[in-house]
């Protein structure tokens, strides 16, 4: 998924979470791996989950995503 340059140049809202420590380094070090920004990243997560392109399933065993195929 690539965001447009319009929905890269939109007014900005600040987002605060408590997020896994574990999670979060890792995740901070694969972005910077990629060279690509987590608020990018983030962005485009929030997109496609908002666009039913994946589901998010919870159970005894954890968290995981379903990419829902077009």
């Amino acid at each position: 998924m690539v965001l447009s340059k319009e929905v890269r140049a939109m007014a900005k809202k600040p987002y605060t979470t408590s997020i896994d420590t574990d999670i979060s380094g890792n995740f901070k070090s694969a972005c910077e791996e990629r060279g690509i920004k987590m608020n990018v990243v983030l962005e485009a997560f929030m997109k496609q989950f908002t666009d039913n392109e994946f589901a998010v399933k919870i159970s005894k065993n954890g968290v995981r995503l379903e990419i829902e195929e077009k």
